[in-house]
């Protein structure tokens, strides 16, 4: 590691956002605290896409089983992630949840709407009448079964971020934009500071969760315009020059890169052995991202030279904060 590279990039963090907390928050009461959200399992008579204009959701976060193949085992797991999360935030998200209906749907592959099952989770995501927003946790994805992961957490906090935390028109929603825009400044300061010393840097390409609302400025690694097999338009003909549209969340028309980001660290803050990363995150001169390191601690003792390209990097201290503040209050 090169010390003066170093000690300009941790100048450069501190100017922008106060220190770091670590990987977790300990707490010093011994009582188990309590959730104003209520967590449902289940909801009477809405199970197929002809339902959803008659289906009734009370607030808080329901996790539905969107098929049948989906196990008892498999449902209380992502049921068990949804309680924690929703009892170690502080009392301000919890009660901004609790201003909403929010389903996070338990499937086996993402839906494309040729089952009765896809066009069930589908209709649910658009009727935005009815429920204020959908996630989906997979049982067989490419394989894998998102359930036996930290997964959950990932989608609760996209949920937040594009459904909850109402933008700038609330504190929560305020401070998570000014955490990323922190993320994507600091990437571009270490990445001509990387650039000086001849020294890799860490690209993030937000073109996979732009969902067509990226504009000119851009994170550091992400091309302009996001391209699919060298074309700016997708196999059904969509623009994706400004990010792939999510056909679950495109009518939020929101950029879900911060909601997505910031899922995948509290997985790590969580589970850090069940952690797989993103594939967003790369380094500039290709090296894969290290699923290692105290999150935004500038320290990465078991490789120092890939400080930047884990989740040591000083970049990530601002969202770090954000979820020590706001998300581990109560853990």
């Amino acid at each position: 590691m090169k010390p003066i590279f170093l000690a300009l990039l941790t100048l450069a963090v501190a100017g922008c956002n106060g220190s770091s907390s670590g990987n977790s928050s300990t707490s010093t009461s011994t009582a188990k605290p309590k959730s104003l959200v209520t967590v449902y399992s289940s909801v009477d008579n809405c199970s197929t896409a002809a339902d959803v204009p008659n289906c009734s959701f009370e607030k808080g976060i329901y996790v539905l089983k969107a098929n049948s193949t989906v196990t008892d085992e498999q449902h209380q797991r992502v049921i068990s992630q949804v309680k924690n999360f929703t009892t170690w935030a502080s009392e301000d998200v919890q009660k901004q949840l609790n201003k909403k209906s929010l389903i996070i749907g338990v499937m086996e592959t993402e839906p494309d709407g040729s089952t009765a099952a896809d066009q069930f989770v589908i209709a649910l995501s658009q009727a935005k009448q009815i429920v204020d927003g959908v996630e989906l946790v997979y049982t067989a994805l490419g394989g894998k079964d998102e359930t036996k992961k930290s997964t959950t957490y990932q989608k609760l906090m996209q949920l937040f971020d594009y459904y909850v935390d109402d933008n700038q028109n609330n504190l929560l929603g305020s401070n998570l934009s000014d955490a990323y825009d922190t993320f994507r400044a600091v990437l571009a300061v270490q990445g001509g500071l990387a650039s000086a010393a001849g020294m890799e840097s860490l690209h993030f390409n937000e073109c996979n969760y732009g969902n067509g609302q990226l504009t000119a400025q851009r994170a550091l690694g992400t091309p302009n315009p996001c391209t699919e097999g060298g074309k700016t338009t997708d196999d059904d003909g969509n623009d994706i020059s400004n990010g792939k549209i999510d056909p679950i969340h495109e009518d939020t028309n929101v950029n879900l890169n911060p909601g997505s980001l910031l899922g995948l660290i509290y997985e790590y803050k969580v589970s850090p052995k069940l952690s797989e990363g993103g594939g967003e995150l790369i380094g500039s001169k290709g090296t894969k991202f290290k699923i290692a390191g105290e999150i935004g601690s500038g320290n990465l003792d078991s490789d120092p030279a890939s400080v930047f390209v884990s989740w040591a990097n000083p970049a990530f201290m601002p969202l770090n904060n954000y979820l020590e503040t706001h998300f581990f209050a109560n853990k």
